[in-house]
């Protein structure tokens, strides 16, 4: 289910092609090593995890996306303690 959503809908990653055994033959490893490191895919790989490096970096900034969510959690269960929200 993880390697579904790695390779097929986030386009993170490649998977290895299982033989009719059901095992991963040392080939096919070394095929997919080679393909991430000097591939098309392996670059359009990095490419991805480039642009989600900088889209984490950007959210976990000090006015980002999950900075701001963790300050408005923050301040509602501080409104249901009787404690003072932030800003006050």
């Amino acid at each position: 289910m993880v390697a579904v959503q790695l390779v097929e809908h986030l386009k993170i990653a490649l998977r290895p092609i299982a033989g009719e055994d059901g095992l991963i033959r040392r080939e096919e490893i070394s095929k997919v090593v080679r393909d991430l490191m000097v591939g098309e895919e392996g670059l359009a790989v990095r490419n991805k995890m480039n642009v989600l490096k900088e889209a984490a970096k950007n959210a976990m900034s000090e006015e980002g996306s999950s900075t701001k969510s963790l300050e408005l959690l923050v301040s509602q269960w501080k409104n249901r303690s009787g404690e003072p929200s932030l800003g006050t």
